[in-house]
């Protein structure tokens, strides 16, 4: 998603907002499976079809864009009836969603506050003092350090993940977040990142996880 069309204080507030969303992942792992699930599918499906919703109604894309106008990017904004575009929040809802839904709780809360902080850092980071671009890339060097960096920190503070597979999973999310994929980086990082740290405890560490918790509830 590009940068370009948000100003860096529109980024900053934007990029806030990862902190009050870290009460998703931490309320997961508060509440456990299955009250979890049950809590973010719903809101993601709700706030879906908020977005369903605006792309065909011009009273309510006026609402959303006078209320959160100002921290959208314009591919976020499109006018009434020009096609649906999912805007940030609701894919990082979408994305905790998936991820309570494929991986234990020990594994997604983790990846999840990772993905949020060091996504974070890699977007300001990369838009103050980027100067390096990886080739015809729009990610920066600058961004993708800042995103290894702060999530190499955050995961060192999770003792539910082994620190070679977690470390496994902040570097394949920083390559998938710099990589211009179609599906929006708030659902794709810690899916990806996730899937390194089940892997990698699996070769590591030859534990076997038990995925999609989804399916014994």
């Amino acid at each position: 998603m590009s940068a370009s069309s948000l100003s860096y204080a529109g980024e900053v507030g934007r990029k806030a907002l990862h902190l009050l969303a870290l009460s998703i992942p931490f309320g997961a792992w508060a509440v456990g499976m299955p009250t979890a699930l049950y809590l973010l599918a719903p809101a993601a499906l709700v706030a879906g079809a908020a977005d369903v919703t605006r792309a065909y109604s011009e009273s309510v894309n006026a609402v959303i864009r006078g209320i959160f106008g100002a921290l959208m990017r314009a591919e976020e904004l499109p006018a009434p009836r020009t096609g649906v575009q999912f805007n940030g929040a609701t894919c990082v809802l979408v994305g905790a969603a998936v991820m309570v839904a494929l991986f234990p709780l020990r594994i997604a809360v983790p990846v999840l506050v990772m993905a949020m902080l060091a996504d974070a850092a890699a977007a300001l980071v990369g838009r103050r003092w980027g100067r390096h671009t990886w080739g015809a890339l729009s990610a920066t060097v600058e961004g993708t350090t800042a995103f290894i960096v702060t999530g190499l920190g955050v995961m060192a503070f999770f003792s539910s993940v082994a620190l070679g597979p977690a470390a496994g999973g902040v570097l394949v999310g920083a390559g998938i977040e710099a990589l211009p994929l179609p599906v929006n980086d708030n659902i794709r990082v810690p899916v990806a990142a996730a899937a390194t740290v089940v892997v990698g405890e699996a070769l590591v560490l030859g534990r076997s996880v038990s995925l999609l918790p989804v399916l014994s509830l």
